[in-house]
Order: structure tokens, then sequence, then C-alpha cells
């Protein structure tokens, strides 16, 4: 895999004496199920995905100690795991199986109980540098015709899956956004909360609200010479509300809305 370079190196040191429990935390996209899968292959075991429900978990533990090979399970997004699924992980911690390996994937580590946090190995996901982010969006290859969008995608995006996204978002995305950064503070507040119709702030399609803080950052920042006290300002008051955009359980509107209010009395 792309980058986590001293994680891998790490598993590589211990291989022999591998945790039997470890919590994987990053953002949503940086990688948490691949670098799992990476370990997998590592320690020579079977990957296997599993529901967070608390009876599937109850029963993948029971099973795994009649396991005669390898197996790493992983409970993705466990950020949405009940207390109840949360608890029962830790009846590993006291007698761990012989031949299993548990994982949990964790956006926000606020989400872990504090047993949790003292009996699991905790691994925070590392960033990714720019040149392991444009490595991503070339996918491996030697390909540098699209140098210039992969300079670009790279100083917006933070993970490999902001690349992901972004490619499938195209210029109408980055379009969208820069009409945001240009009127947000012009228009009637009415329509300024109406700029929200493109994104993804529920259960509806949409457009990402963290990638697009993350590209209004970059636009104000390519703008800043224009108006550096403004776009300052811009930038200062959009990156609180990404960091509050990648929290568990945020509510979106309202902080898109917050967002606007904040902005807007920034820029008026």
């Amino acid at each position: 895999m792309i980058g986590q370079k001293n994680i891998l190196k790490w598993v590589d040191n211990n291989i022999n004496s591998f945790p039997h429990f470890i919590v994987l935390i990053g953002s949503r996209g940086s990688g948490k199920r691949t670098l799992c899968k990476a370990i997998a292959h590592k320690i020579s075991s079977t990957y296997t995905e599993c529901e967070i429900a608390v009876d599937s978990v109850r029963a993948v533990i029971d099973s795994s100690y009649g396991s005669h090979t390898k197996v790493i399970y992983c409970f993705v997004d466990a950020d949405n795991m009940r207390p109840q699924a949360k608890n029962a992980m830790l009846k590993i911690t006291e007698e761990p199986p012989e031949n299993a390996y548990f994982c949990l994937t964790v956006c926000d580590s606020g989400t872990l109980l504090d047993t949790i946090k003292s009996r699991a190995y905790v691994i925070n996901m590392e960033e990714y540098s720019e040149d392991e982010l444009k490595q991503y969006y070339y996918k491996g290859t030697d390909e540098i015709s699209n140098e210039k969008e992969a300079q670009l995608f790279a100083s917006i995006c933070s993970t490999p899956g902001d690349i992901d996204k972004l490619t499938e978002y195209g210029k109408d995305f980055y379009d969208y956004v820069e009409l945001v950064v240009d009127n947000i503070a012009e228009v009637e507040p009415a329509n300024a909360f109406k700029s929200s119709n493109k994104l993804s702030l529920g259960n509806e399609s949409g457009y990402d609200l963290s990638l697009f803080f993350k590209t209004f950052i970059k636009i104000c920042m390519d703008k800043i010479t224009n108006d550096c006290v403004k776009y300052s300002k811009g930038i200062l008051v959009t990156e609180r509300s990404l960091r509050n955009s990648e929290r568990s359980g945020v509510n979106r509107k309202q902080l898109y809305d917050m967002w606007t209010l904040e902005i807007r009395k920034a820029w008026l």
C-alpha cells in the first residue's frame, strides 16, 4: 500500500508477537481497511470483515476460539458499534484466542470506550505526504501527463479516499466550490444557505462536506494575495468547520448552516 511506512515497519518488527487486539484510528478514506489487509498479509493470516452488531460480534468471538489457522477479524466503522458490542470485545483481552486477531477501525477516537483504549494496541494512521498522494493519484504508474491535476489533487486532499472522490466529482465540483467562495458573502442570506443543495448533509447523495471544506480552503489560499485579511479569516473559519465535520455523529446540515453564518460574518 502507499504510505503508512512506519506502521508497516513496526508490523515487520513484531510479526512473532503481534497484539491480538488493535484499533486503527484515522479519518474516513485514510486507508484503515487497506492497512488491516496489509497487516493480515504480513502476519500470514486470513482477512475477514465482520458486522458490528452485538450478536455478530459475540458470534465471531465465540467461533474464533476454535480457529486452527490465523485470522484477522476486522470490524469496519466501529464508531457506530453499540456499547454492548464494544463491551463484548473486551472478552478477548482477558483470554485472547491463539490464532485470532481483532481490529476495530474508527474515525473518531472519542467513540472508543476507555477500557478498550487501555487494553487495545491503538494505532493512529499517519498523515500522507503530497508525494504519496500524487503517487496514489497515478495508481503507481509512471504517467506524468496529468502532473498539474495531480499537484492540485494533492494540495486539496489529505487521504487516498479524497483522491477517489475528487476524481469521481470532476471539474464541476471545483467550479461549484469556487462559485461558493465568490458569492457566499455577496448573496442574500436565504440564497447563501441554499448553496448547500449540492452537498451530502444527510442520507441524500451529493458532494462530501469535508472535501468541500478542504477545497474551499485551497481556493482561499490561491486568492490570498488578492485580499490577505479576508481570505485568511475564511481559512480559519473553514478549518474549524472541517475539524468538526470529521467528528462522528455530527449534524452536517447544522454544521454547514453555522459555517455559512460564520463565513458571512467574517467577510461582510
